[in-house]
């Protein structure tokens, strides 16, 4: 995945994640029944929503690195190839 198909999928998340929050909060704000009924938990949810994907972002950012990092390592000693017979 090249970097700029990550960041759109990202950028589609947190985008998913806002709306989420907004049509909540906005709900609070206009004074839906069933939503005033629980301002705790909506407000909690709409930060849970927005956080668990920028967690994931960064836990996915965080996994690549260490990915790309080990890939760049090179052995310290050569792996020995198989000798020849000098007699043959």
């Amino acid at each position: 995945m090249t970097p700029s198909t990550w960041l759109k999928a990202r950028a589609a998340e947190l985008g998913a994640a806002l709306c989420t929050a907004a049509v909540l909060i906005s709900g609070l704000a206009i004074g839906l029944p069933f939503l005033r009924a629980r301002i705790a938990e909506t407000l909690l949810y709409s930060c849970c929503c927005v956080s668990a994907v920028v967690l994931r972002a960064v836990l996915d950012l965080a996994v690549r690195v260490v990915a790309l990092a080990v890939r760049s390592l090179r052995p310290a000693v050569p792996v020995m190839t198989r000798l020849k017979p000098s007699g043959a």
